[in-house]
């Protein structure tokens, strides 16, 4: 049965990888810098002012605080609805974001552009502030599947991105899609309609919160009592599947876990939370997803290709019943302002090593694999896989994992994590040219969630096949991601980029 679902994946997953060193490199109006890497909230009001007690006094400040660089639409109550009048920023929202150099993507209306939400009525209050730089963007809606939009939206997705390009194409365009390549929200087919549109999108997004979804029935994840789901590779093999699905070189961004339940998302389909446990029931999902997880499911996003990061704040708190949309922020009116404070604490220290990273991120691919079949199965994954100049394989068999390796200016950087629960020692290969190269831990995620067992440092010489092993996941670390630095001399020189074939083998 395994060899039948890789071959699946196979088939599934033979989509380029770009080698483009910037893949949003079409769209002169996108930040340009290769240390610009976007990591976005969906959906606030900059000017929104928190709670007492929380650490910082507006959205726009938290932001910054945050370390998040862009704004996923304005909302300027009730859900959105800026700019209120043409060409008027409604209560200085955008001037606000300017002020604090926060980028805004900005939602628009796909069917005229003449109204007060028009590609045109932003741009003239963006030029009015002599402030087109931070308006990165066009968003034209979040999750399209959604009602009957299988039958109303979806099928003319790529008409509605073609008009708005007509107003304007030197801004990407985004459209937030579920994670129908898991079964939320698919339009079925063939030909499934999501494909041609997420293909029609500049930049492709979905939404998928894997460890809080109370919605990952059907893909066998056992339930062991009194333990969290297993449920975190559920990200990677999404983010993987999108890259499949879509065009050569497209970006993708993710939206990922935040520690927030998600507006009360993990308490739906009648499941039942506990705040001491922080499991619910019947499947043991998670009412909220730890600091440490929400870490290992953003480089797991990253690690699969994703070259965006977005955040869903919002959260109703079981403990009180108030709801906090900007809780991820640390606003405490929800009556949980510790905890707030603290997601807040550990999305700036996420975010910090995102943007750190960001000059190796922004950086050609030379191979990028995961052991996941990619059929949404718990049990779909094999043991080893490669691409480009990448081979990795597991030591524990029931613990496959995923890795990436980019070229920065002659340096090797290769980013890895395991795909389930548990400890493996991962083999990876690069080839024989780069043997004798040493491999040196940049960053592992111990040093901040389980110092103990920090290896930042540790370094690895290539064997004369090009090889290195390491230990992830040990002493309960489970998804532990790590960064290697890879420095040589010599016969091992990166080769150029090419377009690269994703495989599984």
């Amino acid at each position: 049965m395994k060899h039948l679902l890789v071959a699946i994946a196979c088939l599934l997953f033979a989509a380029s990888l770009s080698a483009q060193a910037n893949e949003y490199s079409a769209w002169p109006n996108f930040p340009q810098s290769s240390s610009f890497f976007p990591i976005s909230v969906f959906l606030q009001p900059p000017n929104r002012t928190m709670g007492s007690g929380s650490p910082y006094a507006t959205d726009a400040a938290a932001m910054v605080g945050t370390k998040i660089n862009t704004l996923l639409y304005i909302d300027n109550g009730g859900g959105g609805g800026w700019p209120g009048s043409y060409g008027v920023d409604t209560n200085g929202q955008f001037a606000l974001l300017v002020a604090n150099g926060l980028h805004l993507i900005a939602m628009v209306d796909y069917t005229d552009n003449t109204s007060a939400t028009s590609v045109a009525s932003v741009q003239a209050i963006a030029t009015a502030q002599n402030a087109t730089q931070y308006l990165i963007g066009w968003g034209l809606g979040d999750e399209p599947e959604s009602g009957n939009g299988c039958t109303s939206v979806v099928p003319n997705i790529p008409s509605y991105i073609s008009t708005v390009k007509g107003y304007d194409s030197t801004h990407p365009i985004f459209w937030n899609m579920t994670d129908w390549v898991f079964g939320h929200g698919s339009c079925g087919g063939p030909p499934d309609p999501n494909i041609a549109a997420l293909q029609a999108i500049n930049v492709g997004s979905f939404d998928e919160y894997p460890l809080t979804s109370p919605w990952n029935g059907g893909s066998n994840i056992p339930v062991v009592s009194g333990q969290p789901q297993d449920s975190m590779w559920i990200e990677g093999s999404s983010v993987a599947q999108f890259i499949a699905n879509g065009r050569s070189g497209q970006p993708i961004m993710a939206f990922v876990d935040t520690g927030t339940n998600e507006l009360g998302y993990s308490t739906q389909g009648g499941d039942t939370c506990s705040t001491s446990t922080n499991l619910c029931t019947p499947d043991n999902h998670e009412y909220r997803a730890t600091a440490e997880q929400v870490n290992a499911e953003v480089w797991m996003a990253i690690i699969n290709g994703a070259m965006g990061i977005e955040y869903f704040c919002d959260d109703i708190s079981l403990a009180t019943g108030n709801t906090a949309y900007d809780f991820c922020l640390g606003n405490n009116v929800s009556g949980e302002g510790t905890v707030a404070a603290a997601i807040a604490s550990n999305l700036t220290y996420v975010n910090t090593n995102l943007l750190n990273f960001a000059p190796q991120l922004n950086s050609p691919v030379l191979g990028r694999c995961t052991m996941d079949a990619l059929t949404g199965v718990y049990t779909g994954y094999t043991t080893s896989c490669s691409n480009g100049i990448l081979t990795m394989s597991t030591g524990t068999s029931t613990v496959p994992g995923s890795a990436i390796v980019k070229n920065y200016n002659g340096t090797l950087y290769l980013f890895a994590d395991p795909d389930r629960n548990g400890s493996a020692s991962f083999t990876f290969g690069l080839g024989s040219t780069y043997a004798g190269w040493t491999a040196t831990v940049a960053y592992d995620s111990d040093a901040q969630y389980n110092s103990t067992y920090s290896t930042v440092g540790k370094s690895f010489t290539l064997n004369s096949s090009g090889q290195f092993s390491d230990t992830l996941g040990a002493n309960g670390d489970n998804y532990q991601p790590k960064i290697y630095k890879i420095t040589g001399t010599g016969s091992g020189a990166p080769p150029p980029p090419t377009n690269l074939q994703a495989t599984v083998v």
